[in-house]
C-alpha cells in the first residue's frame, strides 16, 4: 500500500469522491482487487473496503484492547486522532461497537474480554462503506445495535432480546433521519454514542457514560457539512453539546 493517504476525500488524491458514477468492477488502487461498486473519485481511483479499512481496525483494536477510558466520546476521540483514521470510512462501523464495550468492560460491566471487542469490530465492519446512503441504514446505527446484540446475548432465534436490539438500532437511526444530512462519519458516530448512553440506563446492568465535551475541528474539510445546524458546530463557544438523552 502506497505510503500516501488523504484523510479526506479519495483516500489515494484527496479529489472528491463520486457516489453515483455507475455501478461496475473497479480495480482498488491499492491492492487490484476487482470489487462491483459505484464508487471512485474524480480521478477515477477506487479503494476497496478492506484497504480503506484495514489500518483503521487494527488501530481500533490496539487501542481498545489498551484503554482504561470510561467516557465514550473521549475514547473515541482519541481513536479517531491517529491518522489511520480517514475522516470517513467504514472503519467507523466497527469502532462504534468497540468503543462501546471497551468503555462498559471499564465502567465494571461483566463479560467483556478482548475475544469480545474483536468480535465486535469485525461484525460492524461487515457493513459497508456508503451503506447509509444506498441500504436506508447507517453503520453508526448498526454499530451499536451490534454492540447492545453483544452485551444482551441477542441471536436470531432470541426473540426478546432480538426484539430490543432492533428497537435500540430504530432509535439511534431515526436520530440520525431527523438530522436530515449527508453523512458525516465523526457526527453519526457522536449522535449514536449518546443515544446509545440514554439507552443503556434501562438496557444494560452498568450505564454507559458520553459526557467528554467535543467540538468539530473537521468541518473545513467536509464539503456537506451541515454548518450551524449540526450539533457539533451549534453551540456557543464554551457552551455545552446539546442532550440527546
Amino acid at each position: 500500500m502506497s505510503a500516501e493517504r488523504h484523510r479526506a476525500g479519495c483516500m489515494a488524491c484527496g479529489a472528491p469522491l463520486l457516489y453515483d458514477h455507475g455501478r461496475g468492477e473497479r480495480a482498488c488502487h491499492y491492492c487490484g482487487a476487482a470489487v462491483e461498486s459505484e464508487v471512485c473519485c474524480e480521478q477515477g481511483h477506487f479503494v476497496c473496503d478492506r484497504c480503506h479499512a484495514g489500518d483503521g481496525a487494527a488501530v481500533i483494536e490496539q487501542i481498545c484492547l489498551r484503554s482504561g477510558e470510561t467516557d465514550m466520546l473521549a475514547l473515541m476521540q482519541q481513536i479517531r486522532r491517529h491518522p489511520a483514521i480517514a475522516m470517513h470510512g467504514p472503519e467507523h462501523h466497527g469502532m462504534v461497537p468497540a468503543v462501546i464495550l471497551t468503555t462498559y468492560r471499564n465502567l465494571g460491566g461483566a463479560g467483556v474480554d478482548d475475544e469480545a471487542i474483536r468480535a465486535v469490530i469485525q461484525r460492524g465492519l461487515r457493513v459497508p462503506g456508503g451503506y447509509c446512503g444506498y441500504a436506508g441504514t447507517c453503520g453508526a446505527a448498526t454499530g451499536v445495535g451490534v454492540a447492545f446484540a453483544r452485551l444482551l446475548g441477542s441471536s436470531p432465534v432470541k426473540a426478546d432480546e432480538r426484539g430490543t436490539v432492533l428497537g435500540v438500532t430504530a432509535t439511534v437511526l431515526s436520530e440520525l433521519a431527523a438530522l436530515g444530512a449527508a453523512r458525516c462519519c465523526q457526527r453519526d458516530a457522536w449522535v449514536a454514542l449518546r443515544r446509545a448512553a440514554g439507552l443503556s440506563a434501562s438496557l444494560l446492568p452498568v450505564e454507559l457514560q458520553a459526557r467528554a465535551d467535543w467540538r468539530c475541528e473537521q468541518w473545513p474539510l467536509n464539503r456537506q457539512c451541515l454548518g450551524e445546524r449540526c450539533p457539533l458546530r451549534a453551540p456557543a463557544p464554551g457552551g455545552p453539546p446539546p442532550d440527546l438523552r
